[in-house]
C-alpha cells in the first residue's frame, strides 16, 4: 500500500475537511485511495502499471493533464520524489482548481514530505499541515496562489535539451545524461544488428537513437516504455530517425505484441519508488524470449550483482557475457527456448 495515498484521506477521516461528496475532484500522480467516500474523480498517472491499477478501480486513468483549467473544486496530489517535477505538478494543480478550489497533498517523510509541504505553502501562501503514517499532509485554498511562481515552476520542469543533444525533462530516468550502464551497452552493441528491433524500457530513446544512427540493417524500431513522460521525450529524440519507429506506452511484462529479431534493454530493477525488485528484469528477459524470432537475440545490460543468469539460461539456448566490469555486465542471449 502507498502510505502517502492512505495518509491523504486523514483530514477527511478525522473531520478536519468535509468529504467532497458532490465536488469535482482531480487526482494527480494517482494511486488507489482505499476508503475514499467522496465524489468520483479524474485520475492522472504517467506510470503505466500503476495507471492500469487505478484505471481498473476507478474506471479511467490517463497520462495527460486535463485541458480544462479552473474547473476542479479539489485537486489531490501525491507529489513525486523529484522536486522540480513535484513543484510543476503543484503549479498545474493550482491552475486546474477553481478560483476558490482547494489543493490537498500527501508525501512520505522519506520521499521529501516536509519539502513538498513547504512548496505548497510557498505557492498558496496559507496552508494547514498535519502528519500521519510518517507522511506530511498539507492543504490550502488557491484563491491567492502565486501565479508567477507557478509559471516559473512549470517552466523549470519543462522539456529541455541536454548537453548531448537529447531531449529530457525532470523526473525521467537519468534525466541529466546517459547513465553508465547504458553507455556500456552502447559501446558493446555491434553495428551489424538487423531486422526488427525492440527496446524494452526505452526511456528517452537513448539506445534506440544510437541503433537508428549506427545500424543500417535495422528495418524498424519499437520503443516500449512505462513512463509516459519519458516516452514523450523519446518521440522528440527520434523525430528525424532514418528508421521507422513506433512508440508504446506499455507495461513490458504484459503488453508487448509482435515478433522481433533483436531486443535491447537496460531493464529497471526498482519498482515505483526506491524498493529493489530484480524480478522486473527477470520478467523482461522472459518476455523478450517469447517475442524474439527463432534465432533472435537479446542484448541486455544490468548491474553486476543482479541474478539474471538462471532466467537467461532457462529462456535462451546460448548466453554470453560480452563485457563485464566492476558494476555492470552486458549479456547477449540467442535462440529463445520455446
Amino acid at each position: 500500500m502507498n502510505v502517502a495515498a492512505h495518509a491523504l484521506l486523514y483530514p477527511f477521516e478525522t473531520g478536519r475537511l468535509p468529504w467532497p461528496a458532490s465536488a469535482r475532484v482531480c487526482l494527480l500522480n494517482a494511486d488507489e485511495l482505499h476508503g475514499w467516500q467522496g465524489a468520483d474523480f479524474d485520475c492522472v498517472q504517467t506510470f503505466k502499471p500503476l495507471a492500469d491499477v487505478v484505471g481498473r478501480r476507478y474506471g479511467r486513468c490517463v497520462p495527460d493533464l486535463p485541458e480544462a483549467q479552473g474547473s476542479y473544486d479539489w485537486v489531490l496530489v501525491l507529489p513525486p520524489r523529484t522536486r522540480a517535477w513535484s513543484r510543476a505538478l503543484l503549479a498545474q494543480a493550482a491552475l486546474l482548481a477553481k478560483p476558490d478550489g482547494q489543493i490537498l497533498i500527501s508525501a512520505s517523510n522519506d520521499e521529501g514530505g516536509k519539502s513538498h509541504a513547504a512548496d505548497l505553502k510557498q505557492l498558496l501562501g496559507d496552508t494547514v499541515e498535519t502528519a500521519k503514517h510518517k507522511c506530511r499532509v498539507a492543504w490550502g485554498s488557491c484563491t491567492h496562489f502565486d501565479k508567477a511562481r507557478a509559471a516559473q515552476w512549470i517552466a523549470e520542469a519543462a522539456p529541455k535539451l541536454r548537453t548531448d543533444g537529447l531531449w529530457t525533462q525532470a523526473g525521467v530516468f537519468s534525466a541529466d545524461g546517459i547513465d553508465p550502464a547504458t553507455a556500456m551497452l552502447l559501446a558493446a552493441l555491434p553495428t551489424t544488428l538487423s531486422g526488427a528491433v525492440a527496446d524494452f524500457g526505452a526511456g528517452v530513446g537513448v539506445i534506440a537513437k544510437h541503433i537508428a544512427q549506427h545500424c543500417t540493417g535495422v528495418s524498424a524500431l519499437a520503443l516500449y516504455e512505462a513512463d509516459a513522460r519519458a516516452l514523450a521525450m523519446a518521440r522528440k529524440n527520434l523525430e528525424d530517425s532514418p528508421v521507422p519507429c513506433t512508440f508504446h506506452w506499455a507495461d513490458v511484462t504484459r503488453e508487448v505484441e509482435g515478433r522481433f529479431d533483436v531486443v535491447v534493454s537496460n531493464p529497471p530493477f526498482h519498482a515505483a519508488g526506491k524498493k529493489g525488485l530484480p524480478e522486473l528484469g527477470q520478467q523482461f528477459i522472459t518476455v523478450a524470449a517469447k517475442h524474439l524470432s527463432a534465432r533472435g537475440s537479446l542484448w541486455l545490460v544490468a548491474n553486476a550483482h543482479l541474478p539474471y543468469e538462471s532466467v537467461l539460461s532457462a529462456s535462451f539456448q546460448e548466453v554470453e557475457t560480452v563485457h563485464a566490469a566492476r558494476n555492470y555486465k552486458v549479456i547477449k542471449a540467442t535462440g529463445p527456448r520455446r
